[in-house]
């Protein structure tokens, strides 16, 4: 039988609520915790009046309620106690343990704190910090990436009207020379005024080629501009609105380069981020920033001891639907873990089974897979299964700190037998 004291914490922006329960489940004391140093210390003396009182420390239980109970988890721990911190969806399937409908800070703790007494927590990870930091770096990163893709599908919205032709002359509009063009001279009327050979010294430079390929490029560019002339939408602000934009696509471009230099240096600085990274890269199409993902979104590894663990914490796992006689046969992915990391293995999958540029494919295993799940399955659902099969061999990998070795379905069973017979 549980006789500890716990302590539950429902977490909110910007203040907190405790309540701490004596071991038979009475409220022993309710605190509210507003996130500086004079409540903080209030919040802690009241825990350990109840460690005095009960001869034993309380144990606390808080929601991951993204990063605002960090601050607090850190807190108790660096004072001794114990801190649990749960998913918010096992502390919400309490919400409607009782008949009334009652919602509030207050009850939520006192809920949190039952929780614990019913003994089906499982723990969320808390990161190392060097592991929360690269996590944070690879997020940005994803939303960096996603506001560029943003920015430069409006300057391409912008060019389709004012500068018909301009994306012939340079099929990517956010391409250094593009970009480089289009701050001094961004409207046809502008490309005409110019001097033929600054236009070809800009894109040289900014491209890095030729002056042959920069020239070539200029003289396509005035031809477009000609036509853009005539058959163009202009408006007297253009020239505003494809600077603004292209002046906000560079910092962005600078910032995930910025990131991508930090990672790499966090990764030479830890010797276990960079030992599991260097590992993950033996992978098939898993570079340093799949790899930084995978690993920073898995956190503590060892919190894992099946292969089903971890691909159902990827989100990889499929919902069941359940009730009497009816059994549910289409059933979906049940997308609860981290999107970054589905998004990275969507695209490592996509990339293994798929012909490259050579027409070889980087794993022939899965892509032979891939193939006969088609025979019987949608692409998409095919794809999954391929997600399944990489989030195993990255378990693999990690669990026995071994590069990657490409095998064969039926060598793979003999070795399989060959370590049970010894």
């Amino acid at each position: 039988m549980n006789v500890l004291p716990v302590a539950g914490v429902d977490i909110s922006k910007r203040f907190s609520d405790m309540c701490i329960l004596t071991p038979d489940n009475q409220v022993f004391e309710r605190v509210k915790i507003y996130h500086d140093t004079t409540s903080m210390e209030r919040a802690l003396s009241s825990l350990q009046n109840a460690k005095h009182q009960f001869g034993i420390a309380p144990v606390i239980v808080m929601e991951s309620t993204s990063h605002y109970h960090l601050i607090l988890f850190q807190f108790f721990t660096d004072a001794g106690f114990e801190v649990i911190v749960v998913n918010p969806l096992q502390s919400n399937a309490l919400k409607n343990i009782n008949v009334r409908k009652i919602k509030n800070d207050k009850v939520d703790a006192y809920r949190l704190a039952l929780l614990y007494r019913m003994n089906v927590l499982r723990r969320s990870q808390v990161p190392t910090d060097a592991l929360r930091s690269l996590r944070m770096l690879c997020r940005q990163h994803y939303e960096l990436k996603g506001d560029i893709t943003r920015y430069k599908n409006r300057l391409i919205a912008l060019l389709d009207q004012t500068f018909p032709g301009f994306n012939k002359v340079f099929c990517d509009a956010a391409a250094a020379g593009s970009l480089a063009i289009l701050v001094q001279y961004p409207t046809p009327m502008h490309i005409l005024s110019a001097d033929p050979l600054d236009l070809a010294q800009i894109i040289r430079k900014a491209s890095h080629k030729s002056q042959a390929y920069g020239q070539r490029k200029a003289d396509r560019l005035v031809e477009a501009a000609v036509q853009a002339v005539r058959i163009g939408i202009h408006a007297p602000g253009d020239h505003v609105l494809i600077q603004s934009i292209i002046t906000i696509l560079k910092q962005l471009i600078e910032g995930v380069a910025l990131i991508d230099r930090q990672i790499q240096s966090l990764a030479k600085q830890n010797s276990y981020i960079q030992q599991n990274v260097d590992l993950l890269q033996t992978i098939p199409c898993v570079g340093m920033f799949s790899a930084a993902v995978i690993l920073s979104e898995i956190g503590d590894f060892s919190l894992f001891s099946k292969p089903k663990q971890l691909a159902a914490y990827f989100g990889l796992d499929p919902s069941q639907r359940q009730s009497g006689t009816m059994q549910s046969v289409r059933n979906k992915l049940s997308k609860r873990g981290s999107p970054y990391i589905r998004a990275v293995l969507y695209m490592i999958a996509h990339n293994t089974v798929h012909t490259n540029r050579f027409g070889s494919v980087a794993n022939p295993v899965l892509a032979e897979f891939y193939q006969k799940k088609c025979q019987t399955k949608a692409p998409n659902v095919a794809i999954c299964a391929v997600m399944h099969k990489i989030s195993n061999i990255i378990y693999a990998v990690l669990r026995d700190q071994r590069p990657f070795a490409l095998r064969s379905p039926e060598s793979h069973a003999r070795m399989l037998c060959l370590k049970m017979a010894a």
